[in-house]
């Protein structure tokens, strides 16, 4: 018979992307969330993963169960918070963002959060914008961040909560200048040190480079932003990074904007969750508070 954990051990192994890691999360064993998921293939009479070799992916009848799942699950968090909504709000609260919004945006609304609702369990985890995107579609997060161009989207909900201009930075002794005709169609000798391709400002300065027909020495691809800074700050290339994660730096006179000859697309960051997700009183308070703290960024 299918019960309510069965469904709650197929969300976290979609989550996870892995038996091994799901039970790990979960406090089972592998061979229980094995056999919660062979309940449910048994029930429903088809697999709901193909195994390839360590991987594993949903079916086309696991895809289609993904979102029964996730209407059950929803309503049963309801009703697990029904006595309590007249109480102190508890719950959980699944946030993932991008390491930008995560250093130089979120913490005081983090901490304003759990001063008020110290009940509540948070978990906050860093990824790629476009992952994060992907966990809201997928249910295996409950609102996330991004910052990129504006999300046009007809299946998520998407408040735009400031713009945010985009700058190249070097060392202060860089003496380059993209506003100089003379860079265009040439290959200049400075490495360009950035996130991972899929990263909305590098995908932007990218595309400014193709069209002045300048090309870098090489990439130097990094995960964090405050390494790529101390990169730059050293001297070993150039970045295009959002204003707010080198303010600092520019007022200590530790980097220096590299000038452009038209200003570089903003980009945005926004709050996104699923148009279908049940808005629980634990995720209504954090979308109030972000909101708040977004009128002064």
């Amino acid at each position: 018979m299918m019960e309510i954990r069965h469904f709650i051990t197929f969300q976290k192994v979609i989550e996870c992307g892995s038996f091994t890691l799901a039970a790990e999360h979960l406090g089972y064993t592998q061979s229980t969330v094995t056999s919660h998921i062979q309940t449910l293939e048994e029930h429903i009479g088809a697999p709901l993963f193909d195994r390839m070799g360590r991987r594993i992916r949903l079916t086309d009848i696991g895809s289609k169960l993904l979102h029964y799942s996730q209407e059950i699950l929803q309503t049963y968090e309801k009703i697990e918070t029904v006595a309590s909504e007249e109480k102190e709000i508890q719950g959980e609260l699944r946030i993932v963002a991008p390491e930008s919004l995560t250093v130089y945006r979120l913490e005081p609304i983090l901490s304003e959060y759990r001063k008020k609702y110290p009940l509540v369990n948070i978990s906050l985890s860093n990824a790629t914008c476009s992952d994060n995107k992907k966990a809201i579609l997928n249910g295996s997060a409950d609102i996330a961040f991004v910052i990129m161009q504006k999300i046009q989207d007809t299946e998520l909900i998407v408040h735009s909560l400031s713009e945010e201009p985009v700058i190249v930075v070097a060392n202060p002794d860089n003496a380059l200048s993209f506003s100089d005709s003379s860079y265009e169609n040439q290959k200049i000798r400075d490495c360009l040190i950035a996130n991972e391709k899929a990263c909305s400002y590098r995908v932007i300065f990218e595309d400014y480079l193709r069209k002045k027909g300048i090309e870098l020495s090489n990439t130097l691809e990094l995960w964090s932003i405050e390494a790529i800074k101390r990169c730059v700050m050293s001297g070993l290339g150039i970045s295009c990074l959002p204003l707010m994660t080198v303010k600092d730096e520019l007022y200590e006179g530790r980097l220096k904007i590299i000038p452009t000859d038209v200003n570089l697309e903003s980009i945005f960051p926004q709050l996104i969750y699923h148009k279908n997700k049940w808005t629980s009183p634990a995720l209504s308070r954090f979308i109030d508070i972000t909101l708040n703290y977004s009128k002064e960024w």
